[in-house]
């Protein structure tokens, strides 16, 4: 079943913090089970080619132009959001599933309907009704 403390979510608020200290998060547990990120501040992302299933066709976008914030696919972020934007996302993932003392892990076969992960992580860039400002580097 999965399950995260409150201990492990503020090691991974550190760990957020000091590895990647241009950006600012808000990092929270969700019902026990799941951590929720939320890129607050930091540079620009780059500008990325996505398909648009709606007109089939391949466009130009950048991160925020849906109200200002995105829920990040942390599946297929090199497919979606341009190998740049993947490399920084890939890494926020990495540092959420090691920095904790619970160790991760994703048993889960849903062929057959069984799911066991120790905890889930959710992305995002800016949140609903806050959206993701942009800092210019110092």
């Amino acid at each position: 079943m999965a399950y995260i403390s409150t201990e492990d979510v503020k090691m991974i608020r550190n760990a957020l913090k000091a590895e990647m200290p241009q950006y600012k998060f808000s990092v929270v547990r969700d019902h026990h089970s799941s951590v929720t990120i939320s890129m607050m501040k930091g540079p620009a992302f780059a500008e990325f080619e996505y398909f648009d299933r709606y007109t089939h066709e391949y466009k130009k976008g950048t991160l925020g132009q849906n109200d200002g914030y995105d829920q990040i696919n942390t599946y297929h972020t090199g497919d979606f959001y341009g190998k740049e934007n993947a490399a920084i996302f890939d890494k926020i993932v990495k540092i959420a599933k090691t920095a904790g003392e619970k160790k991760w892990y994703d048993n889960s076969d849903s062929m057959t309907d069984y799911f066991d992960t120790a905890y889930y992580v959710h992305l995002n860039v800016g949140k609903f009704g806050k959206d993701y400002e942009v800092v210019e580097a110092a």
